[in-house]
């Protein structure tokens, strides 16, 4: 028996030390916590290693069979090995022939770690984004021919470019935005700009790209070659030293015309030109009608347009680049679509025909409709049938709105007809000329020469038909009196009222139902005058314009008389909107800032007058003015305020009095209203306009804050081809890709073109985003922002980039990462050395990450509810293994039965025991004797 009760002990002290086992295991398998917060990008057959490391030791003891690791999307365990580097990295090597992805997007493949086991346990805390996979580049060799400087563009033809982050390495070196600007068109495509001042190379010889990065680090392309020609640069040939003047000055209109191009170095015989609004030779659009070593002359091809694109003319024909034999070579800036002036173009004229009827001295003004009218820089003159041009502007004023929009006024006491005219008469425009020339009209209202086979050829259109006034009452009149301007509600003057036999008692009834003594008090005068008050609170018109008495109703008649013809009655005076300014504090510098642009509305286009405080009024002068905007520009010796001249000192600039013909208004008491605040020039925000581009209408410098840059030239914005107007699209001719007009960079120094970028932001003025993403790039897992790419505003892609602010962009791993000679960062662990292990840069991404949100969709949901699944039924079973090791080592008998040896029956059991209780063998739990 004793026997017996030996195998029964050993089986207790089994239990016991499974049980203590077990507690130590549950105890001792601590989850697993990565230390790389951001996904190494990897190529997808190229890259050659994938690191893991965890933030605690967590290999130690471990080898390469007992670790298993699960990814989503699937990662087959075949194509790479597992190295264990050291306590707390795996790698995990690509074998030969292997994809980490067999089909990555362009923009990268997120590869997640879902499970990371250790003898079969998945040790793993949570799910980590370890990697993203991006589609391996390729680039294709080409033996195309491109010179040193004649050479605007040239095309690197290859796989998998990324439009978001493409960089080259050349030999020799070539500086990207220094010496080239890259436009990534298409994933097979890449098209590289020479910036002006550069060259392909400094001698003639092969120009090779060594490296590419599209995202994963730097490629080496070739290496036993040391890199891939991509094209043969040749010297410049005698032929492209062909140079093109700016004749800004020559002038046509859309349809019709000659241009003659001036320059130097042209073949005599044939030329081929590019426009930068794809305007195409060879009898598509213009023919060359004579050339020469310094001229060429080109007739515009019926029914073609030298530029299409009205909204934005008067405006340059620009020309890109010349063909004189050799290839294209550029004559503006290579950089941006700007090349050469060599006419400017303006918007095909014509006018409305009308059928109104404008009587001879009741009528005081004559609208003429139609398009390509112009003011400002250039004035739009017009002849008549009859010819009252004659007398504009002394009898007549002829005032143009806007391109659509003219307006013949005439003065008091005059009249559009002679008196000795009893008939109706219509009255034309014969002709108009805009800019480049009179051009005859046609009856239907169109050009003369712009269209064939039309009615009244070049015999003018109708603009309204003249007539006598209708007879009016003999003792009772209103004369028209159009010179009186008053605003809506501004009781400055008082409105006279001239005519004859006005008689106290008497109504006046007005087209917009003005009542006397409710809406303005009348004083009779005289029989040939009355005034009028407007009362407080009231307006003389809700909007402005012309206001018109309809009828007078004498005291002692029973019926109004009516005044007027044609039921229009007779305008009295001219009602002018209330002026408004808006309030602002844009910044501006004392003598830096060129232009200073005042928001509001009722601003009279030919008459607005302003005063500043404390700015004088001989240090600007009134640029422009809309309806609802008045552009200021500081002439030259001038400041917006002489006594702001230090470093910190700053002054608000005043609008106190505005006048729009009706009279000054005071703004706000006298106090004015705040338009701007002046600060002294600062040495970083330097600006004039020594641009050569200068005063074109668009930022030339970079500074401006726009990211959609518009084109000045043709409507639109940078980055939409011209072939919308012209339906050429994209083709290849010579050896320039053509029909990309990208807004590739910035032509000038910063803050030489201020007039038209406005100037340098000033710090305090930037309008900071803290954190959203409105971003058209957010959440892709690359930061956007000017932090990197610049693709967009800072703060804009927060889920990437992190707020504005944030120290996101410092190395993740500290000093165990290493920097190779060339700038390429990289983990380097010692293991399987291979040779591309340092030619890659796996370098962190300088992001920021919300780890609480992998996904927004289905899937995260159902991978979060999977990790709480897990995390529950790993606190049971530890509650469970913790409570069962507590009973064992307290000597209870566990919370289950397990199968034992049978025990002998109770009288043999006390047999073994003394008459004190004690047992007669020595028994201890840690040794057993025998």
């Amino acid at each position: 028996w004793v026997d017996q009760r030996r195998a029964i002990f050993e089986q207790q002290m089994v239990m016991k030390a499974f049980w203590g086992l077990a507690l130590l295991a549950l105890t001792s398998a601590q989850p697993i916590d990565l230390l790389q917060n951001e996904p190494i990008i990897l190529y997808a057959d190229v890259s050659p290693k994938l690191r893991i490391i965890t933030k605690s030791s967590a290999f130690s003891g471990v080898m390469p069979n007992d670790i298993e690791c699960v990814f989503s999307p699937k990662v087959d365990p075949s194509i790479y090995t597992v190295n264990i580097a050291n306590d707390i990295m795996l790698s995990l090597v690509l074998n030969p022939g292997k994809k980490w992805n067999e089909n990555p997007t362009i923009d990268g493949t997120t590869l997640y770690l879902v499970e990371l086991k250790i003898r079969g346990e998945n040790r793993l805390n949570a799910i980590e984004d370890v990697a993203k996979v991006v589609p391996t580049p390729s680039v294709l060799k080409s033996d195309q021919v491109i010179y040193q400087k004649a050479t605007r563009q040239f095309i690197i033809n290859g796989t998998n470019f990324n439009p978001k982050k493409t960089d080259l390495i050349f030999e020799p070196a070539l500086i990207r935005n220094q010496d080239y600007i890259l436009n990534v068109a298409t994933q097979s495509t890449l098209v590289l700009t020479r910036t002006t001042s550069s060259l392909w190379r400094s001698d003639p010889g092969p120009l090779k790209l060594r490296r590419i990065d599209t995202g994963g680090g730097q490629l080496r392309i070739n290496p036993n070659d040391d890199g891939i020609v991509v094209a043969e640069v040749q010297a410049d040939l005698d032929s492209h030293g062909v140079t093109v003047e700016s004749t800004p000055n020559e002038r046509s209109y859309q349809s019709t015309g000659r241009i003659s191009v001036i320059g130097e170095g042209f073949n005599p015989t044939d030329n081929h030109f590019r426009f930068a609004n794809g305007l195409r030779g060879h009898g598509v659009n213009y023919t060359t009608m004579e050339h020469s070593v310094n001229m060429i002359t080109m007739q515009l091809k019926p029914g073609s347009k030298w530029r299409s694109n009205p909204e934005n003319l008067p405006g340059p024909l620009n020309l890109l680049a010349v063909d004189a034999g050799a290839g294209f070579v550029a004559v503006g800036p290579t950089e941006a679509k700007k090349g050469r002036a060599v006419a400017t173009i303006f918007e095909d004229v014509s006018i409305v025909s009308s059928s109104k009827v404008a009587f001879s001295s009741h009528s005081h003004e004559i609208w003429i409709v139609g398009k390509g009218f112009t003011r400002g820089d250039y004035k739009t003159v017009l002849t008549f049938d009859p010819p009252i041009e004659d007398r504009i502007p002394n009898d007549i004023t002829a005032l143009v709105f806007n391109r659509t929009h003219i307006r013949l006024s005439i003065y008091e006491g005059e009249s559009w007809l002679s008196s000795k005219i009893t008939q109706p008469v219509p009255l034309r425009v014969m002709s108009v000329n805009t800019g480049p020339g009179p051009v005859m009209m046609n009856g239907d209202g169109s050009s003369y020469g712009s269209t064939k086979s039309v009615v009244g050829a070049g015999k003018g259109v109708v603009i309204a038909t003249l007539q006598p006034d209708e007879k009016q009452h003999s003792d009772v009149q209103v004369f028209r009196s159009t010179s009186q301007s008053l605003y809506q509600t501004a009781a400055l003057k008082d409105l006279k009222i001239t005519g004859k036999g006005f008689k106290d008692g008497m109504t006046l009834n007005f087209d917009n139902g003005l009542y006397n003594n409710v809406d303005f008090k009348m004083t009779v005068d005289s029989a040939e005058q009355v005034t009028l008050s407007l009362k407080s609170g009231r307006k003389w018109r809700v909007e402005g314009g012309a206001l018109r008495i309809m009828s007078v109703k004498l005291p002692d008649e029973d019926e109004p008389i009516v005044v007027g013809s044609g039921g229009e009655g007779v305008a009295v005076a001219e009602i002018l909107d209330d002026p408004f300014i808006t309030s602002g504090e844009r910044i501006i510098f004392a003598t830096h800032t060129k232009q200073l642009t005042i928001n509001g509305y009722g601003f009279v286009l030919d008459d607005t007058r302003i005063t500043l405080s404390p700015t004088l009024p001989d240090a600007y002068y009134l640029d422009s003015v809309e309806p609802y905007r008045i552009v200021l520009h500081l002439r030259d010796g001038f400041s917006w305020d002489d006594d702001v001249f230090e470093k910190g000192n700053s002054q608000d600039i005043f609008v106190t009095k505005i006048d729009t013909r009706a009279g000054e208004v005071v703004l706000n008491n006298g106090q004015g209203v705040v338009i701007a605040k002046v600060e002294a020039d600062l040495d970083d925000n330097n600006c004039d306009d020594s641009c050569e581009y200068a005063f074109d209408g668009l930022c030339d410098d970079g500074t401006s804050s726009e990211r959609d840059w518009y084109d000045d030239d043709y409507g639109g914005f940078y980055g939409y081809d011209d072939g919308q107007y012209y339906d050429y699209g994209y083709y290849y001719y010579g050896d320039d890709h053509y029909g990309d007009d990208t807004f590739l960079a910035a032509i000038c120094d910063v803050g030489t073109d201020c007039t038209d970028c406005g100037g340098p932001t000033h710090p305090t003025e930037a309008k900071i985003v803290e954190c959203d993403n409105s971003c058209q790039w957010s959440n892709d897992g690359f930061c956007d922002d000017d932090r990197t790419s610049g693709l967009c505003t800072a703060g804009t892609d927060c889920h990437d980039c992190g707020p504005v602010g944030a120290s996101n962009f410092t190395s993740l791993f500290g000093d165990d990462w290493e920097w190779n000679s060339e700038g390429d960062s990289f983990w380097d662990d010692d293991d399987n050395y291979w040779v591309g292990d340092d030619e890659l840069a796996y370098a962190p991404m300088e992001s920021f990450e919300d780890k609480e949100r992998m996904n927004d969709g289905a899937g995260s949901l159902f991978i979060n509810a999977m990790q709480a699944i897990v995390y529950f039924v790993g606190l049971v079973f530890c509650s469970g293994g913790a409570f069962v090791g507590f009973k064992i080592y307290k000597g209870e008998t566990p919370p289950m039965a397990f199968p034992m040896a049978d025990e002998p029956d109770v009288e043999s059991k006390n047999s073994l025991l003394t008459s004190s209780g004690r047992a007669n063998v020595p028994v201890t739990p840690d040794v057993f004797t025998s």
